[in-house]
């Protein structure tokens, strides 16, 4: 009974290695033994090593053709092999091609000779169904690597976009944010002038008459007085504000790099932000150790402290209803900038905590969140200011972020020749 094999090549390995009277040759096409059982070796004598398999057989008339004998696997050849201690013997060889070479198998029972040639056939044919099989599975592999390759770049293109448009939603808001502060000072410096005019008015019809009232004449003119003070000072807070706006729209919509105060760009966000915590009982303080200049885009920081603020309403105060402290601190350590951001809101669960910076993840999706503010604050730090950004919160005790960005020699050498 011949050994059960699972491939061509165990079963190949299997009849090399028996010791069974069975001859198995390796041959190459034009008849060089590459390999043969060790029943053959010891049966003739011969290493095999750089031998043909016509110096195995005893072939007194020359007649056999190896070539053709691999034709037709079908018809046994009867051949007389030399023996090493003994008289020659005679074997019933089939020759089957395998690939480049021919199997060559040689038994005395020619029941167990075709018995195994049809195993070791049955083993190869075996052997290219899985082949092919595996040549099919690989090629639907690889469209399906295609595919999702072109879904993850269509991802992060709409990924892009979306980014964009919060982007442009937050320039939005302080748009609207700004109409409606600078909308009192220009009110009251509106309604003043209307006074003042009013009151020249009256001056003049005072001019007219032949006596006047000193004592009107002086209320009038201090009519006047106080409301010139009145607009010059509500025209400065508009000018202020529309300073203000100018160097955060501009520094959101443009990508210019420049020396700017880090001081001034968050005291630009706390006024842009002031209409969000007007009606609340939320107070904004800024606590600057040193004043610290930088160069680069202000947008940048800007975008992030705005989130961050943003954030801190909408999620830690519940949309301002609830009391609370919103306090920024910035440092200078060695060659890095530390922004110390904190609110004493409601504070987050660690599973939140742990998944605040991911794409997409919102707690208030079904009040319009999209989950993008602190993935872009943590891209920003990261990417373009190269920096890092931590979030610790625990819940009844407010939300902390540590962002830490480093001063590179070249920013702060372009910072001194630009300030020169």
């Amino acid at each position: 009974m011949m050994p059960q094999k699972t491939s061509i090549q165990g079963a190949v390995t299997g009849y090399v290695e028996q010791t069974a009277p069975v001859l198995f040759f390796v041959l190459s096409r034009t008849g060089e033994i590459m390999s043969a059982n060790q029943y053959a070796k010891n049966l003739t004598g011969l290493s095999m090593t750089g031998h043909r398999f016509s110096d195995v057989i005893v072939d007194f008339s020359n007649e056999f053709d190896l070539a053709a004998a691999a034709q037709d696997p079908s018809i046994e050849q009867m051949l007389t092999i030399g023996v090493h201690k003994g008289p020659p013997q005679t074997f019933y060889f089939s020759f089957e091609p395998c690939g480049g070479q021919i199997l060559a198998f040689g038994r005395q029972d020619t029941e167990e000779l075709e018995a195994m040639r049809k195993e070791i056939l049955s083993l190869n044919r075996e052997q290219g169904s899985l082949m092919r099989q595996l040549h099919k599975t690989n090629a639907r592999l690889i469209q399906k690597e295609k595919a999702l390759k072109q879904s993850l770049s269509d991802l992060k293109a709409a990924q892009t976009r979306l980014v964009e448009s919060e982007k442009m939603a937050s320039l939005g808001r302080l748009v609207a944010g700004f109409a409606h502060e600078i909308n009192t000072p220009i009110g009251i410096a509106l309604t003043a002038s209307s006074s003042i005019v009013d009151a020249s008015q009256q001056i003049e019809q005072m001019l007219l008459q032949e006596e006047v009232e000193e004592d009107d004449l002086i209320s009038t003119l201090e009519t006047i007085r106080d409301a010139s003070r009145l607009v010059f000072s509500n025209l400065n807070r508009s000018a202020d504000l529309v300073g203000s706006f100018k160097r955060t729209s501009m520094d959101q919509s443009v990508e210019e790099l420049s020396v700017y105060s880090l001081n001034d760009t968050i005291e630009d966000v706390l006024t842009s932000m002031k209409m969000t915590i007007k009606q609340s009982s939320i107070k904004a303080v800024f606590d600057s150790h040193e004043t610290i200049d930088l160069y680069g885009n202000p947008g940048d920081i800007f975008q992030v402290i705005s989130n961050l603020f943003e954030n801190s309403v909408r999620h830690g105060f519940d949309n301002g209803t609830l009391e609370g402290l919103i306090s920024i601190e910035i440092r200078k350590e060695n060659e890095n900038i530390q922004i110390h951001y904190s609110d004493t809101g409601k504070g987050l669960p660690p599973e939140v905590a742990e998944r605040i910076f991911e794409p997409f993840y919102t707690t208030v999706r079904a009040r319009g969140g999209m989950g993008l503010g602190m993935y872009i604050c943590h891209n920003i730090v990261t990417g373009r200011l190269k920096g890092t950004i931590e979030c610790s919160s625990n819940e009844g005790k407010g939300t902390t972020f540590l962002l830490t960005f480093p001063v590179t020699k070249e920013a702060v050498h372009e910072a001194d020749t630009i300030k020169k």
